[in-house]
């Protein structure tokens, strides 16, 4: 399977959750062992919000306590650790392709179409499909998880000498030298009014590691107190003909657009951020010390197609 980086293309390639077929398949090695049977698939990722989906022309209506509307400024996410999960429990972890969007088991979902924080008319590539392989097929597959983020050993690099998708400054904070998880910025109309009186345009959602220590220019190993990286599960039914979505809308609806009750506008993960509580409990996580966030998160869902 041919991974498409234009959106027009890519949107057309994930019309569909597709088994692209096997490598091999099973019918003994002599040894009366069955051969493993490889599988390609190609899963669809949709952005929305209260249904619209996200790109830098959506009306976005409805959002937040406020009920407030807007439009994106940013909007895009890594994941990783992407795993397929058999009726009997057994797991088939997806090995990611290698491209422009995936590397080192690292991908990236972008619906952003549009330079300069969507005021450019120059349009830029976006992606919504992550593509790889599975040692198995996918007849008893009734689940998958995935986890937010760039892990760990991953996440505190020099981002102007890593490969593609890991090489983007806009998703990387200098002051925790790791990268933004998850990037989500929205301008809601009138703006953002701030506890001290001014107002920024926009809302803006990043997710990080934070409480990081340690140099890695220098070479230290860089330790961060609070991970920020969501474990997402769904079930699924007919994983042939269903996608993924991410619900923005759900995201930021324990929360309101239109105002701030300190730190930057919106939530940078900080534990004493007090828009951060509900982002976090959104995403069924725990922020700073709290060890006890809502059950479950409710921005990620499975539809059929």
């Amino acid at each position: 399977m041919k991974f498409l980086l234009h959106s027009t293309l890519v949107a057309t390639a994930a019309a569909s959750l597709i088994a692209c077929g096997g490598g091999s398949s099973g019918g003994g090695n002599g040894n009366n062992d069955p051969e493993p049977s490889m599988t390609s698939i190609s899963i669809p990722v949709a952005a929305r919000a209260n249904g619209t989906d996200i790109n830098c022309d959506a009306q976005l209506s409805g959002l937040s306590s406020d009920a407030t509307n807007g439009v994106v400024k940013a909007f895009a996410i890594y994941v990783h650790d992407l795993v397929l999960i058999n009726a009997d429990g057994s797991e088939m972890p997806v090995t990611l392709e290698e491209n422009d969007w995936q590397s080192g088991g690292v991908a990236l979902l972008d619906y952003q179409d549009k330079l300069d924080s969507c005021a450019s008319a120059n349009s830029k590539p976006t992606n919504n499909t992550v593509a790889g392989t599975i040692d198995g097929t996918l007849a008893q597959v009734t689940g998958l998880r995935f986890t937010v983020g760039v892990p760990s050993n991953m996440n505190h690099q020099d981002t102007t000498a890593a490969a593609s998708p890991l090489n983007r400054s806009d998703l990387f904070w200098s002051w925790q030298t790791g990268y933004k998880h998850l990037r989500m910025d929205v301008a809601p109309d009138g703006g953002v009014l701030k506890q001290d009186g001014s107002s920024s345009a926009t809302y803006n959602i990043h997710l990080g590691s934070t409480g990081c220590v340690g140099d890695p220019q220098t070479g230290e190993t860089v330790n961060c107190s609070a991970d920020n990286r969501p474990t997402i599960t769904l079930d699924v039914s007919d994983i042939a003909n269903q996608q993924v979505v991410i619900d923005y809308a759900k995201l930021v609806e324990n929360n309101s657009l239109l105002a701030d009750d300190g730190g930057a506008p919106g939530c940078m993960s900080g534990p004493t951020d007090p828009e951060c509580q509900g982002i976090f409990d959104a995403l069924g996580m725990g922020i700073g010390e709290n060890s006890d966030p809502n059950p479950g998160q409710t921005v990620f869902s499975i539809e059929s197609l």
